[in-house]
């Protein structure tokens, strides 16, 4: 996607250079890459609960250890899906997090990673406030249990909280009976998501 600002930029620095292939070039990358707009994860600090390190942290740096979780996530929860091949965009995501849509929650046991929250962030359409939707909630089967997944989700509300959100969304999937967490935290029950699955 061209950047009209970042090409005003990139053009406006290299006034009076002479135009060389190399120049050109790098005009072109420039115009192609979206601002840093990213969250910084730093700013909300981290939380502790029963052993487990609460806080976000770039998506990017975390990738290879997420992915494995991301696995475990689709086999025991989007059993609705499994005629679909699991294929993430992470390339979309990362996106995403550059463009300042997605904040990447997770909980450590002694370093490793064992749970993920994934939030995407954005603006309302209806009425101009500040939302975020849950995409990824997954507590590893081991650290369950003791409130882990309470801790991990008020972390975040907190967080979304202190950058202007206004509206938390997320959704329960029938098979784990992820409502009672949600229930708990005083969120309210208003659709039913439908889905159908087309073979092929």
């Amino acid at each position: 996607m061209l950047h009209l600002s970042a090409l005003r930029q990139a053009i406006g620095c290299r006034l009076g250079q002479v135009l060389t292939a190399d120049i050109a070039a790098a005009i072109e990358v420039a115009a192609h890459e979206a601002p840093d707009r990213s969250i910084d994860p730093a700013q909300f600090g981290s939380t502790s609960r029963a052993g487990l390190a609460i806080q976000a942290e770039r998506m990017r740096d975390i990738l290879g250890e997420l992915h494995p979780l991301h696995q475990a996530h689709w086999l025991e929860t989007e059993k609705h899906r499994h005629g679909l091949a699991l294929a993430p965009d992470y390339g979309a995501m990362l996106d995403d997090e550059r463009a300042g849509r997605l904040i990447q929650f997770t909980a450590r046991d002694a370093g490793e990673l064992v749970g993920n929250l994934r939030m995407y962030v954005g603006t309302s359409r209806h009425t101009g406030t500040k939302f975020a939707h849950e995409d990824t909630l997954y507590l590893s089967p081991k650290v369950r249990g003791g409130f882990a997944a309470l801790a991990l989700m008020r972390f975040a509300e907190q967080s979304l909280l202190s950058i202007g959100v206004r509206e938390i969304r997320a959704d329960s999937k029938l098979i784990n009976n992820a409502d009672v967490l949600m229930r708990r935290l005083g969120y309210e029950p208003v659709a039913l998501q439908f889905v159908k699955v087309f073979k092929e």
